[in-house]
């Protein structure tokens, strides 16, 4: 399989704070990045839990205004 290479323009390794030398590896349905420099290299993560919902939704309230009165 191979393996796709691009590099993430204005990123900071998180390890040696290197700016513009962190690429990001393709491999199938893996996805990883790494450092040029210092060889950091950190797993995509394969699964983001989504937000809570809140239970009662935010009401939201219309505000009527009035027509100008002419002076």
């Amino acid at each position: 399989m191979t393996i796709k290479r691009r590099f993430i323009a204005g990123a900071k390794c998180p390890k040696c704070q290197a700016l513009d030398r962190v690429v990001m590896l393709t491999s199938g349905d893996d996805e990883w990045i790494e450092c040029i420099d210092c060889g950091y290299s950190e797993n995509r993560p394969t699964h983001v839990e989504e937000p809570e919902t809140p239970a009662v939704p935010d009401d939201i309230g219309v505000i009527q205004f009035k027509p100008r009165q002419p002076k």
